[in-house]
């Protein structure tokens, strides 16, 4: 193998090719595949904490909603317990009335039989007396002889 000139001149051609390619085709195209790379880093990044917002707020609107469902749960067995209280005592009133005023009616209804009992009797005194009289033919005084009974 010789070594002349023509050897040492393609060296220095294909160096100087090397060096041209590498400024005007290989660094271009290296700059784009760094910003590619770059730019699929910046939205890998994005992705990634918009997902792990997206998670934050799913876990703020679960943690609402189970609040929200517990307040309206308390806040309906309090409107139930009111209503169940207020029903037992209209309920208890209502049967407290009654009862007075069933004792009420009896006393009335006893004391109409007391007077209805009087003025029977004495109705039956007449009664007795008239009809005494017509058997006899003169009038006699039941009270005198019975002792006022």
């Amino acid at each position: 193998m010789e070594f002349n000139a023509t050897l040492i001149v393609s060296m220095i051609s294909f160096i100087v090719f090397v060096i041209i390619m590498n400024r005007i085709f290989y660094a271009p195209i290296t700059k784009i595949v760094e910003e590619r790379e770059k730019k699929l880093k910046e939205n890998y990044d994005d992705a990634d904490w918009y997902n792990q917002a997206a998670e934050g707020f799913l876990k703020v609107r679960n943690d609402k909603l189970l609040k929200t469902e517990e307040k309206s749960r308390s806040i309906i067995a309090d409107k139930i317990e009111t209503y169940n209280n207020q029903s037992k005592k209209v309920t208890t009133e209502a049967a407290k009335k009654s009862v007075d005023e069933i004792k009420a009616r009896k006393e009335a209804l006893n004391i109409e039989q007391q007077q209805a009992e009087a003025e029977l009797k004495t109705k039956t005194q007449e009664l007795a007396q008239i009809i005494a009289s017509k058997i006899m033919g003169h009038k006699i005084d039941y009270a005198q002889k019975d002792g006022g009974r």
